[in-house]
């Protein structure tokens, strides 16, 4: 016989900004304000019964985005723990490199998750500092869609100064962001599989300021990140 009928997959896309969040949202068709995760982080979750969206939220001393790997930590942690998913999507917008093809606009998906700003020059420690955390196994899905890969890195800044340069070179990297390698650390933590889908908003190598770039190009690149995500989800959806 055709033995036991599979069960449905259920990704969780973990979000750090508004910004990237409703496009996807309205390109998965769901709406409404969604819930708040917990009473002491702004972090909010919407559900349908194939999958799941969180993000941040707002930070509410500041009054902006909570990006960065601390909110990035709770909101996964919350998220799964309400969600319940069997696969966590860090879907977000980064910086590329020119000098490796990036352009802005490039969809990356992640082969490798490191951290790049955290140097501790201890044996051991070392190690544990650039992270280098478990990547769900997407080899169908990566050669229909398209997608390049490579390692994603994240840190806690927006900019990009020469020790840093340093280290992403030593990896390999072709994208930054500020949340993947967070999200990826509680992901292997609590035993979901992880993968990371990131878009060009502003190249590292450039002669521009990252913060014009990426303010200029904030609205393509999630856009973009909106058709991507949705694609991945399907197709993510029948390989796992």
């Amino acid at each position: 016989m055709g033995g036991r009928p599979r069960r449905p997959v259920r990704p969780l896309i973990v979000q750090a900004m508004e910004a990237e969040c409703a496009p996807v949202r309205d390109a998965l068709s769901i709406g409404g304000p969604g819930q708040q995760l917990h009473p002491a982080f702004p972090a909010r979750l919407w559900e349908r019964g194939d999958v799941a969206i969180a993000v941040n939220g707002v930070d509410p001393r500041f009054g902006v985005d909570s990006i960065g790997g601390q909110p990035a930590v709770t909101t996964t942690l919350h998220a799964i723990e309400s969600a319940r998913p069997d696969l966590v999507i860090s879907a977000g917008t980064a910086g590329g490199f020119a000098a490796k093809g990036a352009e802005i606009g490039s969809v990356y998906l992640a082969d490798r998750c490191v951290f790049h700003d955290r140097r501790i020059a201890i044996a051991g420690f070392d190690r544990y500092g650039v992270g280098d955390y478990p990547m769900a196994e997407l080899h169908e899905t990566v050669g229909k869609l398209g997608f390049d890969r490579g390692t994603v890195s994240t840190g806690n800044a927006l900019d990009a100064p020469a020790v840093d340069l340093a280290t992403m070179a030593a990896t390999a990297v072709v994208a930054k962001d500020m949340e993947a390698a967070s999200v990826a650390w509680v992901c292997e933590r609590m035993e979901v599989p992880f993968a990371a889908l990131k878009v060009v908003t502003d190249l590292i190598d450039g002669p521009e300021p990252t913060a014009q770039q990426f303010t200029r190009n904030l609205k393509a690149a999630t856009e973009m990140l909106a058709t991507s995500v949705a694609a991945l989800v399907g197709l993510a959806i029948s390989e796992l």
